[in-house]
Order: C-alpha cells, then structure tokens, then sequence
C-alpha cells in the first residue's frame, strides 16, 4: 500500500527588512521602502466553495478557493481573511492567510473553514497596506441541512449535475444523519470544483479533513493519474479514512499508473463484464407523503444497446466483481473501477447507469455509520467527557477534601483546644496572640496543597483515536489536545503536520468560541487560544495518524479463526477483537512483531462484566434502516481495568463524543480496539509539558499481510 507523505501547502509571502548599521561618525542608514504594490483596482477576486459554485457550504469542515488575477503592472501583496460568524454577530471562526501575485499573473488560495449549522461565511482580502481589495459572502446552507449526500464529480462541466441532482437517494433518511427518522427523504446534490484555468487541473482540497463533507467523488482516470503533491495525499487520506472513489478508466495506459495500482491492492486489468455488473438494480420510490416534483431515475432492466457495446470489466488486486464494475477496499473506504462512464454520451443519458451513481452514494452514504467521528456527521460534538479526561483538576480532588480537613482541625485548635489551654493557665485572653500564628500556618498549608495538587507549570494532555483499515500504514486520527496553564495567556497551538486542521472543542458556551486559524508556508496554526487560569482548554484536531507497517486482522487456518499481527511499532495493550458471528476475544498485551490468534485469546465472555458487555453491544439500535452497535464503553471497566487503568474511561469519552449514529461493530468484518502504548512520542505542546498521551487505535476489516 502506498505510504502516503506529510503534505505542505503552497503559500507564502516574502517581507523584506531593511538593518541599521552604525560606525564613525554614527550615522544610522535608515530602512529600503518597501517594493511598490499594485493597486487594489487592479487586482480581480473570485470566491467559490472547494466542491463548486453551485454547491453551498455545510456544516463541519470546509475549503474556500480564493482565485486572484492581478491585472497590473506591479506585484499584489496583503491578507485574506475568512469569517465564520455564528448566532448574532459573533465569528467563532476566522482563517487567515497571505498571499503574493507576480503582475499580470493568478493566484489560487485555499482557506480552511469550520461551519456549525448555522453560519455566515465572508471573505475578505486586503492589500499590503490595509486597503480593501474584495469583501464577498457566500450561502451556507443549502443542502436540505446535514441530511443529503453530495456527489463530487470531477469533470468540467459536470453533466452528472444535469442528471441526477437532487434525485431521490433513499427511501428514509440515510444512515448517519443525525435527523435520522425526520424530515422528507435525502436527495442527491452534485457538486463540480472549479478548474485552474491557467493549467486545466481541478483545484481540490489539500487536507484530507477537508474531503469529509464529500460522500463519494466521481474521477476520470487521466485527472487522477495527473494529481501530485497534496492534493494526492489529501485525496488518498479520504479514502483511508472510510471516503468512496468511483474512478472513471479513460486510457488504458492509466491501469498501470501507481496511484491506481496503489488504490486497487495491485495493477487491474481489463476484460469481460461481470455477472455482479449486470445485476438488475430497482431504486426505492417516494415514500408516502413526500413532496410532489421529487426526482426519480426511471427504472432500467439492462442497458441500452450503445451503453452495453462500451461496458468494461475489470480485475486484479484486491478488486472484486459488483454492481458498479469493480470494487477494492482500501484503509476504511471503497475504490470502485467503474464499469461505464457515468459523465459523457451514451452512460450519462441511461437510467441503467444512472441508478447505478445514484446507489453508489447511497452505499457510501450508509457506510458514514460504520465510522466514528463521521458516523453522526457531529460538528459540535459533546466533549465533555474528553475534557474530564484532559483536565488535571480532576485528578487533584483529592486536594478540597485534604483542605477541609485542614480547615477543621484549624478550627478546633485555634478556638476550643487554644482557650481551653489559655484559661488552665489563668490567661484566657491569651489565645488571641495565638490566632495570627495558626491562621497563617493553616493558610500557608493550604496554599501549599493547591500548589502540590495543581503544579507551578502549565502541561498538556492527549487523547488521540485513529480509525484504520486492516493491514494499512496510516488511519484517519482525531486528536484532543488539553491545555492547563497556572495563568491566564493566549497560546500558539500547531497542527501536528501540514495535513491536519484544527479548532477548540466547543464544551462549555456556544458564544465563547473564538477560533483563528493562520494558514502560510510552515501550516496551520491556531492562535490566540485563550487558556485561563487552572481551566484547561481543549483543541480538537483532524488528520491522519501514523500506524507503522500497519496491524493485520487475516482469516486462519481453522474455521472462524483470526490472526493479528502487529507492525505498528508500538505495544498493543488491552486489545478487544470482536469477529463477525463469533465472541469478543481479550489480549492484554501484543507486542510490536507480535502474531497471535484469536484462539489464544481470552474469551470475553468467561467474565461476569465480559457477558454484560456481549450483550451490550449485541444489541442493535437503528439510524433509519441501519443498524448500529454501540461501544458500551462505560462496561468495560471490568474488562479492561486491570491492564490498563484509566483506559475504559477513554474509550467512554471517545464514545459520547462521537454521537449515538457510529456502527461501532458492523456485521460482517472483524473489528480490533485497543490501547498503543507510548502515544504519539511527543514530549511537549504549545510550549507545556506533555505529561499524558493517550493514544487509542480501532482497527476495521480484513487486510494486511498473515
């Protein structure tokens, strides 16, 4: 499997200084003007979401494109600026970045945005001396709320936009949306990226949390063989992380491609259409009491006699017959070689091929369940428990009970013991001289217990789950990031590498968030993060998470056997595998290198808490006609407990902040979770001492090498 690389971003912008230099007789050489700008007249400004203009932003993660034509004679220097503003007036978040244009030239900026559901979003771009340059908006919200599906088609013009936009999808609403069971059914929207028009590629996201508001992306071989660099490794990094690619095969020469080779588990080769393929497909009709005028795709039994001549099979590598073409699963999602092309003459006009686009994101809509953090598409996640995780307060209580015992003996010594022995002596009045002295004994003893219960230092704490496919080097990650300062200072928070986003945690009051992202050449950086004194603030962070050589979950020899393998170069603690149709077995310890079976395993179930939690998670609940499994993570104190102290309360933080919507368990593939000794081998954050990371790792599927 390809290795995917840290991605960086192209931007910069050059800030010249000048230096004083000083000699006899003292003459001090003042500064070189700054080079003349173009003015801001001259400079053309065009705004668009990442997934086209006709697409409007959703909540969650997003990318706004910023195209600037300098139409003078001098280069374009300054700042854009993009503001998410929430309930009234307030902008709980703002993206900044610089930019330079040669004259006569373009530029193309990306700008991260993170939108809640209910967002105004503006841009605004200065020049180098504060001028207004532009100042636009754009549409939010148009999407029918969280609930419809986007398709992203990479082509130029979309025809697919044509044809099944806003198509009916799903008989009820899709799994994973958290108005599941409200509201009329989802309809499809397509969305279409703009394209450089100075060097004919698609602009796309170049952080792969910045796919996640795609459901599925429909791409012609050529364009995705041409695709280097960041954009690659953020598209390849939906992928890993449970996205779906329907790849369109336009040259045959493309097969052989290792972008393609790497998506499909080894290099495909064409030939005879599949059975799987030609499989009779009926979408759901309009359910009773939907409105009128909803789009359907007529049903179609075969193809037409053009679109059957130009079908194609496909095999090879991990790719297997269905009713697409040909399938692979790769890290957590799904890369399909379509059979036809659903985007030009005659597939784009067939109904047989329509249907087919139409179920191919609905099965990539329903399989959003199967993932933790985009299971309940939760944007403004319950972080509650994460931050009782990542708060030392909650670790120092002991030091209000050791006070109050304190204060008490304080009370009995200086009133009723220091009298009583006054007034033996004949001195009552005598124990007032005393009062002072145990005050300030009693006082400084309690300064000292805060002080040994909280620290002199701020620190930072960790807690980091990736999601990761069987077998494969990298997984998608979320990261909580605590910090803990004895004063009240704006910290400087950095992304863990140029592929990452991040925001604070939205925990205590909707209206205090204030986020600002810096994006230039060395990332992203959230600034100004507002620590107060002896409260911890947590940041919450996108992206992907490192695995080593991965950890393998293969079928063994005997029926109903795993094997696990673990080449992540970190001790598996506390593993729980969970295999289709069978038990839960329990590893306390998988040491890196390490091959075990599930047969030497201990059975979960030969422990009283072991069978509650079975039962537990045996117990479907469902999100429209999906069911779902729960973690139940607040049982398994009992069965994890002693090998890893602490951890069942991680697993239960990660769990209420994921939302109810998470299959954490599907059906038909294995599932491993456990506990990656040593975290992510950081030692410091934002300049504090990291003194806890946590890192959790839940591995999906079957895959990587026995």
């Amino acid at each position: 499997m390809r290795r995917l690389g840290p991605a960086a971003l192209g931007l910069a912008a050059a800030i010249a200084s000048g230096a004083a230099i000083a000699g006899p007789p003292r003459i001090a050489a003042s500064a070189p003007p700054p080079p003349e700008s173009a003015r801001a007249s001259d400079v053309a400004v065009e705004v668009t979401p990442v997934f086209g203009a006709g697409t409007p932003l959703a909540p969650g993660w997003n990318e706004i494109v910023v195209r600037l034509q300098n139409g003078g004679a001098k280069p374009a220097r300054g700042h854009i600026e993009v503001t998410v503003a929430g309930w009234g007036d307030a902008a709980p978040f703002a993206t900044t970045a610089p930019y330079t244009v040669a004259a006569g030239a373009s530029v193309v900026v990306r700008m991260p945005a993170h939108l809640t559901m209910a967002s105004d979003v503006r841009v605004r771009v200065d020049d180098d001396a504060g001028g207004e340059v532009a100042n636009l908006s754009l549409p939010s919200h148009g999407r029918g709320g969280v609930t419809s599906p986007l398709l992203v088609d990479v082509s130029e013009p979309s025809r697919l936009r044509v044809t099944v936009h806003e198509a009916l999808i799903a008989a009820g609403p899709a799994a994973g949306s958290p108005s599941a069971g409200y509201g009329p059914p989802p309809q499809l929207v397509v969305g279409s990226p703009r394209f450089d028009p100075a060097t004919g590629d698609p602009v796309l996201p170049d952080r792969a949390p910045l796919w996640s508001g795609a459901t599925a992306v429909v791409m012609r071989s050529d364009k995705l063989a041409h695709l280097v660099g960041p954009e690659l490794d953020a598209l390849a990094g939906y992928v890993i992380g449970g996205g779906t690619l329907a790849v369109i095969v336009a040259r045959p020469e493309d097969l052989r491609h290792p972008t393609v080779v790497s998506l499909c588990g080894g290099e495909p080769t064409a030939g005879a259409v599949a059975p799987a393929t030609m499989r009779e497909l009926v979408l759901p009709a309009p359910p009773p009491g939907s409105p009128g005028g909803v789009k359907t795709i007529e049903p179609a039994r075969v193809p037409s006699i053009a679109l059957g001549k130009a079908l194609a099979g496909y095999a090879g590598g991990n790719l297997k017959p269905s009713l697409y073409g040909a399938s692979a699963a790769y890290g957590l999602g799904e890369v399909h070689l379509l059979a036809f092309d659903p985007t030009a003459a005659p597939g784009v006009d067939d109904p047989w091929a329509q249907a087919r686009v139409v179920d191919l994101v609905r099965r990539a809509e329903d399989r959003r369940s199967t993932l933790v953090y985009r299971g309940s598409d939760n944007t403004e996640p319950d972080a509650a428990r994460v931050r009782k995780q990542l708060d030392p307060n909650e670790s120092s209580r002991w030091a209000i009970g050791a006070a109050a015992l304190l204060l008490c003996g304080y009370a009995v010594i200086a009133g009723p013991v220091s009298f009583s022995v006054a007034s033996r002596r004949g001195k009552p009045l005598a124990a007032l001289r005393w009062l002072p002295i145990f005050a300030a004994i009693a006082f400084a003893l309690i300064v000292a217990i805060g002080v040994g219960a909280r620290g002199v230092r701020g620190r930072a704490r960790h807690l980091t789950l990736i999601e990761a496919g069987a077998g494969v080097t990298q997984g998608a990650a979320r990261r909580w990031r605590g910090f803990f300062t004895p004063r009240g200072k704006g910290l400087t928070v950095r992304t863990t590498d140029a592929s990452s986003v991040l925001g604070t945690a939205n925990v205590d009051d909707p209206g205090d968030r204030r986020d600002h992202l810096v994006v230039d050449r060395d990332g992203a950086r959230l600034v100004g993060v507002v620590a107060l004194p002896w409260q911890t603030v947590v940041v919450r962070e996108d992206g992907v998470g490192d695995l080593g050589a991965g950890i393998t979950i293969a079928p063994g020899a005997a029926s109903g056997e795993a094997v696990v393998v673990n080449r992540s170069g970190k001790s598996l603690r506390a593993g729980l595998l969970v295999l289709p149709g069978a038990g839960a077995t329990y590893f306390a310890r998988i040491r890196d290198g390490e091959r075990v079976s599930s047969t030497a395993g201990r059975a979960v179930s030969s422990t009283p808490a072991g069978r509650s939690w079975e039962a537990a998670i045996a117990a479907p609940s469902y999100a429209g006609a999906v069911a779902v499994h729960h973690l139940g993570a607040q049982m398994l104190l009992g069965v994890v407990g002693d090998d890893a102290p602490g951890l069942a309360d991680s697993w239960w933080a990660i769990e209420s902040s994921a939302g109810e919507v998470v299959d954490w368990f599907p059906d038909d593939v294995p599932v491993l979770l456990a506990q990656l000794d040593g975290g992510e081998g950081r030692l410091s954050d934002a300049g504090l001492k990291l003194e806890s990371d946590r890192l959790l790792v839940r591995v999906v599927g079957w895959g990587g090498k026995p």
